[in-house]
């Protein structure tokens, strides 16, 4: 038996239908008020992330680029409006630490120093703060990974264990170091289209684009 697992969980808003997929649309000042709040504040953190790349030097010896990480990583934590503004400008696939490690064996050799692990820290304490869940310059998408009912069990007990959401406990593994020998290697061709194509719908992970309206994601 197969079991899909949402890495993304909808959420019903209070007085809807009772359609999940439903929300209300009504605007109030409140939320006027809190939406401009926030594109200031994105706009701000653009304006600095741009003058703090301007320091970005990759031919630096390695322990100073890790040290150059941190550095802006740590101005950068004290004005994020999000964790995922954060996520995106530092550990993003053009994120910072990806600039000055552009290389697949110089960033492992990276991800699994200490520097790193400061800014994964960073990068904690946003997500355990009262802040926006939703970022306006992101898109949202959604992954369905199938896997067995043992393994959702699991999934599921250990999220029940830690008192968190099943969405919040995957989000939290997927920015832990990977050890590469932990995957297993394959012979067989790679089934369906890679990840990112357009029409990408494989048999073991499917990708498919939200729309920040309809859905938001418990982070």
């Amino acid at each position: 038996m197969q079991t899909e697992l949402m890495v993304s969980n909808t959420k019903t808003s209070l007085g809807t239908s009772n359609n999940p997929t439903v929300k209300s649309t009504r605007t109030t000042p409140s939320t006027t008020q809190n939406g401009e709040k926030l594109a200031a504040q994105m706009k701000a953190f653009a304006n600095v992330t741009d003058e703090l790349r301007q320091r970005l030097n990759p031919s630096l010896p390695e322990h100073l680029r890790r040290r150059q990480v941190v550095e802006i990583a740590s101005e950068l934590f004290g004005v994020a409006p999000t964790w995922i503004a954060f996520f995106r400008e530092v550990i993003g696939v053009n994120g910072i630490a990806r600039t000055l490690f552009p290389s697949h064996e110089a960033y492992s050799q990276y991800e699994a120093s200490e520097e790193h692990s400061r800014v994964l820290e960073m990068l904690t304490e946003l997500r355990s703060r009262d802040m926006p869940e939703n970022d306006p310059s992101e898109q949202q998408r959604m992954i369905t990974v199938r896997i067995s009912k043992c393994m959702h069990d699991w999934i599921c007990d250990e999220a029940n264990r830690l008192q968190v959401s099943v969405n919040k406990l995957c989000i939290s593994r997927l920015l832990q170091r990977l050890d590469e020998q932990m995957i297993p290697v394959s012979q067989q061709k790679r089934r369906g289209r890679k990840p990112g194509s357009p029409q990408s719908r494989v048999v073991e992970l499917k990708t498919e684009q939200l729309a920040p309206t309809d859905r938001s994601l418990d982070l």
